[in-house]
């Protein structure tokens, strides 16, 4: 019986980790698209470098984190969009007896000048 209250806090526990790495993530993708769209959206390593400083600051992997900027209309000119996505690869604490999930989060702004 202890065995099984154990495992139930374990998962408690994981979820809860789960759901911050996809709040962390979803965060840094909505940083990015703040910064694309004040700066043009055309500086896509400055995106990325904010995505990740911004990433960095919770307790993840940066080397497991993939970045891409792009803009679905074709170009960055306003009022067209800029599109940023941020994916990390989340590991739980017992990765040897699951399949660790890929988690990917999306944010997207459009630039508007008038």
């Amino acid at each position: 019986m202890i065995v099984l209250i154990f495992m139930v806090v374990f998962w408690v526990f994981e979820m809860g980790q789960l759901m911050y790495t996809y709040s962390v993530l979803a965060d840094a993708a909505n940083e990015g698209v703040r910064y694309s769209i004040v700066h043009g959206g055309g500086d896509v390593a400055g995106t990325t470098a904010i995505v990740k400083r911004f990433a960095g600051t919770s307790m993840h992997n940066m080397s497991a984190i993939s970045v891409a900027v792009s803009a679905p209309d074709g170009n960055y000119n306003p009022p067209n969009r800029v599109q940023v996505k941020v994916s990390y690869t989340y590991l739980p604490s017992l990765y040897v007896f699951t399949t660790p999930p890929k988690l990917t989060t999306y944010a997207e702004g459009r630039m508007i000048v008038k």
